[in-house]
């Protein structure tokens, strides 16, 4: 255990404090730059966490900004700023290969969109961080790069996709981190290692400039967001990325600013949701939600209880949309390449044929196995007739969403966004179902921001109850000595609501417990 909450406080402040530490001339970017990258060098080696150091080119361009700032000339609000970037972006000179043997040493000939705007901004990247194989479970390891351990406990993971910019933002080797979420990737590595983390709306940020996993998926989109220390950081950086209006090409980003982010919560409406019937949360992840309702209940917002409408459909749609293609892409672009055990599992179900799903469902759920039965069933290849079948009953989902949210006039709602604190190592594929928290901001649009609350108390590791399911058990697997775990509070909105969403993260952080 590296024990990353002193790091933090001791080793790091905030971005925002860092350029403006620079900006006043009490430290420099070389200084600010060196001391992240020693922190690297001596964490790295436990965690495995930044798998392409840029360690010389950042030293150079520290020592560039410095001269700048001598010159009283400045980039922008992260002039100096050291970050590192998840892998899955475009940085010049470097590959971006998810983790797959056949996609290496296809170096990026420039910098991909968001990572230029940051160094618009004047922020230094140090390196990039793992990723999952191909991005698509909540685990950090690949035969590539091997595998990012949580800094807080080395037997557990500390969540993915994005889960190398969570470690090292963790172990305090990075002030901020680009990452990605297409189903929980930025919010349950934040979740797992106690930082803060943003997923915008779908399409207010582009994706150009970055490797998908899924060429032509549009049922729901990966957006690019910040990961770091503080909500101040999340604002800043997400402000770079949005870009000036003028650069927005209206095909690729809704030109969208982000709106004045409200200085109070008095009055605020706020749904609550502890459960949301479909995989129920640990008990610490439980008082986690009603802690963090309570706090804001003093500060004046109007706390109710909010029902997620239909869970388990919601989460059978985002799995029907993930697998719509039959596994094909996956399949083609895996072709001659390693693969993880446990991602094997994951692949080698994608060629069940569709006609013999719902036996295969139906067996499963009799012998008690109800999530795997739940996700055999709702994992099928489609024809184009059932896949608008398809996109129609998400839009659908969608609208039932938003009516029961606006019938309840509210501004936001707090829930978990993973059900269960870090996983063990090699659990992930298993315990899918447990981030359908997450996966709803993902289905219907809307902004989801996670604030680190809390940790796992000495009595509350587990109160499942035993269960013939194989899914249950590796919950309570995960679930038995995990106290000490960080533990987040989920705060998300409708589409285009991230000024509402801020805006209680700003107070949830000046309420955090300790």
């Amino acid at each position: 255990m590296i024990n990353p909450a002193s790091l933090v406080e001791k080793n790091l402040r905030s971005a925002v404090k860092a350029a403006e530490m620079i900006r006043h001339g009490e430290t420099t970017s070389l200084t600010l730059t060196q001391q992240c990258i020693d922190r690297i060098k001596e964490v790295d080696p436990q965690i495995n966490a930044v798998v392409i150091p840029l360690f010389e080119q950042a030293l150079e361009a520290a020592r560039r900004l410095d001269e700048l700032a001598e010159q009283g000339k400045y980039l922008g609000p992260l002039h100096g700023v050291p970050v590192t970037v998840k892998e899955c972006f475009f940085v010049a000179d470097t590959d971006c290969c998810l983790g797959v043997d056949g996609l290496t040493n296809r170096q990026s000939e420039e910098d991909g969109i968001m990572v230029q705007r940051l160094k618009d901004a004047g922020a230094v990247v140090l390196g990039k961080t793992n990723i999952p194989q191909m991005m698509l479970w909540h685990e950090c390891v690949n035969p590539v790069y091997g595998r990012t351990l949580n800094p807080w406990n080395l037997e557990r993971t500390p969540g993915g996709s994005s889960g190398g910019e969570a470690a090292i933002l963790a172990a305090g080797g990075s002030y901020l981190g680009l990452g990605n979420d297409l189903g929980g990737s930025l919010r349950v590595p934040a979740h797992f290692t106690g930082i803060f983390s943003l997923k915008p709306t779908n399409g207010l940020l582009t994706r150009r400039g970055s490797r998908g996993n899924f060429r032509g998926m549009e049922a729901m989109l990966a957006q690019p967001g910040p990961m770091g220390h503080c909500v101040a950081d999340l604002e800043c950086m997400l402000k770079v990325m949005i870009g000036e209006l003028k650069e927005v090409n209206s095909l690729e980003q809704s030109p969208v600013a982000l709106q004045e982010i409200p200085d109070s919560v008095a009055g605020m409406r706020i749904g609550i949701v502890e459960d949301d019937g479909f995989f129920k949360p640990s008990p610490g992840i439980q008082r986690s939600i009603r802690e963090a309702a309570d706090y804001l209940e003093t500060q004046g917002a109007i706390v109710e209880t909010f029902e997620i409408p239909a869970a388990e459909m919601m989460f059978r749609l985002y799995v029907a949309a993930m697998s719509a293609d039959g596994g094909f892409q996956a399949r083609y672009v895996l072709r001659g390449s390693r693969l993880h055990s446990s991602f094997r599992k994951l692949i080698l179900a994608t060629r069940i044929p569709g006609w013999f799903r719902s036996t295969i469902a139906g067996l499963l759920k009799l012998c008690g196995q109800n999530y795997q039965a739940v996700m055999v069933g709702a994992g099928r290849g489609l024809s184009a007739k059932h896949y608008w079948l398809l996109i129609d009953a998400i839009n659908q989902y969608r609208r039932k969403f938003i009516r029961a949210f606006e019938k309840q006039k509210l501004d936001v709602i707090l829930s978990p966004c993973f059900a269960l604190p870090a996983m063990c190592h090699d659990d992930g594929i298993d315990l899918l179902p447990a981030g359908s928290h997450a996966m709803l901001q993902n289905l219907v649009g809307g902004p989801g921001g996670m604030i680190p609350w809390s940790v796992v108390q000495d009595d509350e590791e587990s109160d499942r109850e035993t269960s013939r399911d194989g899914v249950v058990k590796k919950a309570i697997s995960t679930e038995t000595d995990s106290a000490g775990l960080p533990l987040g509070v989920q705060v998300s909105g409708l589409p285009w609501q991230e000024h509402r969403v801020l805006a209680v993260m700003r107070e949830l952080e000046r309420g955090i417990p300790g």
